[in-house]
């Protein structure tokens, strides 16, 4: 007889869940099971993932994990916002606070993934005076805070990472909002210092790498840049398009962030370069005219010093001259020798005035010539041109 086979039979969801061995594993088998059964009119899959979050006693981090893949399925399919009744509804749920909880995680992730940070930063003041020691929550009044350029972000993002349930998907949030620091003078250190600690942990994903490009290419290191936006790409999951246009924009940044850094090293090269040449050029000039000057100086200088070794070698041949003309008119004895003296002494003296107009040679009616005070005229205004 032929054998029969008996088809096996397909694991229920909770027999699946029950076997998964790890939080990867389990995060698959739920998100899996409530996207299956997702609508864009309904948000059951809120409350059934709290329940199945209570009967599997799922890890805080896994539940996380899962809001947050099923949030932005939601957000694919164009499902509603949550609204007041949803809150109401928690209140029907077998644990009212975990339900909330979950709301509080879809909510709010939902105006995460779409940029509402002022919306995003009242809700959570909300779901934090219901839940004050979530982290999840904290992380994400952190973001909208630091997309609003707040004050109140510093204090928030300490909160969060002070807590004791901060985790991974925490720090993925966190990251995300120091992206949006962009008025932190540190952002870009801040923001390598989180992701080499997420990367330490294990926790890296395309998104990781993303941000951390943006912040080496701050950061002037473009290399390093360019490697992790490639890393981001080849990360990414076939078929999203949206976020891989996203990953080429910052790898076309880079490359434009290169040029520039290209052209700005030639420019500054070929102005450095301009700049030296007319800076020879000019020290060459101001050298030839500094030269010029010192001959000049150095001719006015010898010249004045001969003009006055003549005047003073005048004045000693007439100091010679009185005292020896003096001398014979003392020793003169009679009349005709004191003449002969006196006349002596007058022509020597006029001698000596013609031989000293001779050596200055200034003439009222022409002006200054080359004597010693025309050459000190001459030297005055030379230094005054000068």
């Amino acid at each position: 007889m032929p054998e029969i086979i008996v088809p096996r039979r397909r694991p229920t969801f909770d027999e699946a869940l029950r076997a998964a061995a790890t939080a990867t594993e389990q995060i698959e088998v739920v998100t899996r099971e409530l996207k299956r059964t997702m609508k864009a009119e309904s948000l059951d899959w809120i409350y059934l993932l709290t329940d199945v979050a209570e009967r599997h006693d799922l890890p805080r981090p896994v539940l996380r994990r899962c809001v947050s893949d099923l949030a932005w399925a939601a957000r694919d399919l164009g499902q509603r916002m949550p609204l007041a009744e949803d809150r109401v509804r928690c209140d029907e749920a077998t644990d009212p606070a975990a339900a909330r909880r979950v709301l509080a995680y879809a909510h709010s992730l939902r105006l995460r993934f779409d940029f509402r940070f002022d919306e995003l930063a009242r809700l959570s003041r909300q779901w934090l005076a219901e839940i004050p020691d979530d982290a999840m929550i904290m992380s994400l009044a952190a973001f909208a805070a630091f997309g609003q350029r707040s004050d109140r972000a510093e204090p928030l993002f300490l909160r969060a990472t002070a807590a004791p349930d901060y985790d991974g998907s925490c720090r993925g949030i966190c990251l995300q909002g120091l992206w949006f620091g962009t008025h932190l003078s540190d952002q870009a250190n801040r923001i390598l210092q989180l992701s080499d600690e997420m990367i330490g942990r294990g926790e890296d994903h395309p998104n990781l790498y993303y941000w951390r490009s943006f912040a080496l290419r701050r950061l002037g290191r473009l290399d390093e840049a360019l490697t992790c936006a490639d890393t981001a790409i080849a990360l990414l999951p076939v078929g999203m398009n949206p976020v891989h246009q996203d990953y080429v924009r910052e790898r076309e940044h880079i490359g434009s962030s290169q040029l520039l850094e290209e052209q700005v090293a030639r420019l500054a090269d070929d102005i450095t370069s301009r700049m030296r040449q007319q800076f020879d050029e000019r020290v060459a000039l101001l050298k030839a005219e500094f030269d010029q000057q010192t001959a000049t100086a150095r001719r006015l200088v010898s010249e004045s010093l001969l003009g006055l070794v003549e005047v003073l070698a005048l004045f000693v041949t007439l100091a010679g001259f009185l005292v020896g003309s003096g001398a014979i008119v003392f020793q003169a004895r009679s009349f005709q020798q004191n003449i002969t003296a006196l006349a002596l002494l007058l022509g020597g003296s006029v001698i000596f005035f013609v031989l000293l107009r001779r050596v200055i040679r200034f003439d009222r009616s022409s002006g200054p010539s080359r004597g010693l005070w025309s050459r000190r005229i001459r030297m005055r205004g030379d230094r005054g041109r000068q």
